[in-house]
């Protein structure tokens, strides 16, 4: 009896035995991705080569840039990720992604996605809310590490306004009014936006929901109408410019910057960019924050799961989050910082940002994301071009994103 079960425990002892990750102590070079570097000076690569300064030769980091709209940045990265599916160590890795807040689930639900430590990362001193985007819906598994939050901002031609002697827009009504009579008068577009077909829709059409008290989870209640309408009025109108229906963060920026326009909703970053060389506003605008509830915006660094040098990469993410230099990025390129503490530091985040962030509310997270903002984007750019849908397309939108809640 004995002769069977030596065997048997040898069988039990070597199943139960964990099986060692070389890939997570893993160290050397690495490749780290985000978006296109638009902070004012390349502020973001500046901080790699701060990195590279102080690391060995062996755990040296190539930045790599994608493109400036996010739906073709986040196609980029799930290409990348599918090509590479179950293979480690692959020189195509990117081993540290700088992820949309609202890609976490389903990058994570995709298995692209190393699980991470709180406690190796100190996530209890960073924003709750920040923390809650990067975990799994269910709040038990961390799969990335808050970065940089977004919320957004109101920037305003000062100078016209203090001319005109009035104070900026408390409310959706007052800034429409302004854009009409105002931004007229002065030869100018009233308003611009993101609302081009791709997530940046999304946010501006659910804070302009918020406005008025709607909820993009509610799509028959009479203020969630109302808020479409107020951007499909807004286009009819003219006070939003028929091109905006075409505008992403950059292009918008761009339109604010030339001296057209009155108002602009952006992110913090848009701030240090309209006071650089050739920007026809330098010294002429100002800024608050959104006089209704911004969309909670972030990025989040994740380890891939290709990645054979993990160590590095969550190394590579420490030193990017650090508190020091969430200030300096704060300071240099106008981003949110996800540490609380920095938000107790006088003069350091300018109040019009701490108010929107603060305030801010967190696009539903689900390993869905992709499916349902999909079927958003079609319908509210829908609604733009065809402004009397409104009821018939929110009607078909429920429907819709019924289905695509459970991946169909």
């Amino acid at each position: 009896m004995i002769r069977f079960l030596v065997p048997l425990m040898v069988l039990l002892a070597a199943c139960t035995t964990p099986v060692r990750d070389d890939a997570r102590e893993g160290t050397g070079p690495i490749t780290f991705v985000d978006g296109r570097d638009t902070t004012a000076d390349g502020r973001v690569r500046e901080l790699v080569d701060r990195w590279n300064a102080q690391a060995s030769r062996r755990q040296q980091v190539v930045f790599v840039e994608m493109p400036t709209s996010t739906d073709a940045h986040r196609a980029q990265l799930t290409a990348r990720a599918q090509d590479l599916a179950g293979g480690r160590g692959s020189p195509d890795c990117y081993d540290v992604m700088a992820v949309d807040m609202v890609w976490t689930a389903p990058f994570a639900a995709a298995g692209h996605l190393e699980p991470l430590d709180p406690a190796e990362f100190d996530v209890g001193r960073m924003l709750p809310k920040m923390v809650r985007a990067a975990k799994s819906p269910d709040g038990r598994q961390l799969w990335a590490i808050p970065w940089r939050g977004d919320a957004g901002l109101l920037y305003y031609r000062k100078d016209v306004l203090e001319a005109e002697g009035v104070e900026p827009p408390k409310t959706w009504n007052e800034m429409r009014q302004q854009a009409i009579t105002i931004a007229r008068r002065r030869g100018l577009h009233g308003y611009v936006g993101q609302f081009r077909r791709y997530e940046g829709l999304i946010v501006n059409m659910a804070e302009a929901v918020w406005a008025h008290g709607g909820d993009l989870e509610r799509l028959d209640a009479p203020e969630t109408k109302a808020g479409v309408r107020a951007v499909v009025d807004g286009f009819a109108e003219g006070w939003i410019p028929r091109e905006a229906r075409d505008y992403d963060e950059q292009a918008s920026l761009e339109a604010f910057r030339s001296g057209g326009a009155l108002f602009l909703r952006n992110w913090p970053y848009a701030g240090p960019v309209l006071d650089t060389p050739g920007s026809q506003v330098i010294d002429k605008w100002g800024v608050v924050a959104l006089p209704w509830p911004s969309a909670l915006g972030g990025w989040n660094l994740a380890v891939s799961r290709c990645s054979a040098n993990q160590k590095t990469a969550r190394a590579f993410i420490q030193f990017l989050t650090r508190d020091d230099n969430q200030r300096r990025m704060e300071q240099l390129a106008g981003w949110a910082p996800t540490s609380e503490a920095l938000y107790e530091e006088p003069n350091l985040v300018p109040r019009p940002l701490r108010d929107s962030l603060l305030d801010a509310r967190v696009r539903r997270p689900s390993p869905h994301y992709d499916e349902l903002t999909g079927v958003m984007q079609e319908s509210l750019h829908h609604v733009l071009e065809n402004p009397g849908s409104v009821d018939q397309s929110l009607e078909q939108l429920a429907d819709d994103l019924a289905r695509a809640a459970q991946g169909r």
